[in-house]
């Protein structure tokens, strides 16, 4: 019984609130509703404002920094014409007044260099006093900015022959300018002739990337070209007719020659080719004319070129057939004396021959 009666008590207590709650509410709704719609104004008008703020600052913060990377900044730079503007932003360095994009390939930047130097040999440097100038503003402007650093690294890691690691910015830009001035390849005449003929397929395979094949072309074409060309009475020729030699190339024709070279270097952004094996084979102390006991020379350059490991020379399938290879890793099929089974026994001699004629 004290249960129900508590329980009515409750009931009606709800009963009589509500109801002066509603009796409230009527008599004063016009309040009430100024109230509700104010507070609602308020809360719509706070959080208009807030987000109005918030896109002030993300828009204030991203002028902030592409003032840095993005945003163009005007320049007046001299030049023998006079004055000119020209836009300067992350991917543009000022070297000597001329503005040069890190974004293009290397040897695009080597032509630009290479072009630098002979303005300042024609305003009275040394040619080595022109590299160091050169070298050393774009040292500095690797220190200024980040993506320069980068790139600068980068190109002397896949260009340079000199393989010692070093975060020495003036020394890496040293290497760089350096190997920009062994990129004399990259003129457009020099390829006017090397796609018809003989080339054509190994100029598809090139700019496929198809290394190994590739490599296989070069022997073949040096083969062909040169058998034509040995003396009707060469023992090469009449009885030897499947064995390649330096006599092969001793014959091969200059053009033949620096046009195969060409089309290694132009697809390979000058990492492979002969004249990248002749930069270190004489780096190292080889020559045309270097005698059979160089041995620790050949060596050596096995090392440096990915022909050697771990003090020994490697296999055949071992080879590294891919872009990432080592400098001057490729061509090496002409120079094999050894089944592909074997490891590689190189014929240097041949190499000798190419060096002298490249």
């Amino acid at each position: 019984m004290v249960s129900i009666a508590l329980v009515k008590a409750v009931y009606l207590t709800i009963i009589n609130l509500s109801n002066k709650v509603i009796i409230y509410v009527l008599a004063n709704y016009q309040m009430i509703f100024a109230i509700f719609f104010g507070v609602l104004a308020i809360l719509i008008f706070g959080l208009c404002f807030y987000l109005y703020i918030s896109r002030a600052r993300h828009k204030a913060n991203s002028l902030d920094e592409s003032s840095i990377d993005d945003i163009n900044e005007t320049r007046n730079i001299y030049t023998k014409g006079g004055n000119y503007t020209e836009n300067l932003n992350g991917d543009q360095i000022e070297i000597y007044g001329d503005v040069i994009n890190i974004n293009q390939d290397f040897p695009e930047i080597a032509k630009e260099i290479r072009e630098l130097i002979t303005e300042l040999r024609n305003q009275g440097y040394s040619e080595e006093d022109a590299k160091a100038e050169i070298a050393t503003e774009l040292a500095e402007e690797a220190r200024k900015k980040p993506k320069v650093r980068k790139k600068l690294f980068m190109w002397k890691k896949s260009f340079s022959t000199n393989t010692t690691k070093t975060n020495d910015e003036t020394e890496v830009a040293r290497e760089v300018v350096t190997s920009a001035t062994a990129y004399s390849h990259t003129s457009s005449k020099d390829f006017t002739e090397v796609i018809s003929g003989y080339y054509q397929k190994l100029d598809e395979l090139l700019q496929g990337r198809k290394w190994k094949e590739a490599d296989l072309e070069t022997a073949k074409i040096i083969y062909v070209i040169s058998h034509k060309e040995l003396p009707e009475t060469s023992l090469y020729r009449t009885y030897l007719t499947d064995y390649f030699c330096s006599e092969h190339i001793k014959v091969l024709p200059r053009k033949d020659l620096n046009n195969i070279n060409k089309l290694w270097l132009k697809y390979s952004n000058g990492r492979f080719g002969f004249s990248v094996q002749k930069r270190i084979w004489k780096r190292l102390g080889g020559g045309s004319d270097t005698t059979y006991n160089s041995e620790e020379i050949q060596e050596k350059f096995g090392d440096e070129v990915g022909w050697r490991k771990e003090g020994d020379w490697v296999y055949y399938s071992d080879l590294h057939y891919w872009r990432t290879a080592p400098s001057g890793h490729l061509p090496i099929l002409l120079m094999l004396n050894s089944d592909k089974s074997e490891r590689c026994d190189i014929d240097f001699e041949i190499l000798e021959v190419i060096v002298g004629r490249i």
